[in-house]
């Protein structure tokens, strides 16, 4: 209980402070994708995949042959949430994949 509250005033403080930004001017993000403070309104998943496989692949460098991440689907899909947590589980997921701890 203490993690998700911790979390969660964490979410909201982080989510109040870009939306200050925001009403000031201050919101500098220009990556094609709407956001409303840190909530993504138009967050691609696609995108994201392909981001978070590209900081993986460039983090091992040459140490360990990278398996391949191959998306298939609807990639233009589209919909709200907080990217960065959104980044964080795809990281996780395809580490521990590439890892060998799950086989799909």
């Amino acid at each position: 209980r203490m993690l998700v509250s911790r979390m969660s005033r964490r979410v909201l403080a982080s989510h109040h402070i870009a939306l200050s930004d925001a009403y000031n001017g201050k919101d500098t993000s220009d990556d094609g994708e709407g956001h409303v403070g840190i909530i993504y309104t138009g967050l691609s998943v696609e995108k994201s995949v392909r981001k978070v496989a590209k900081i993986l692949r460039e983090a091992q460098g040459s140490q360990t042959a990278w398996p391949e991440v191959v998306l298939e689907g609807h990639l233009g899909t589209k919909f709200s949430y907080i990217k960065e947590h959104l980044e964080y589980i795809l990281f996780e997921l395809i580490k521990n994949v590439s890892h060998g701890v799950h086989a799909w």
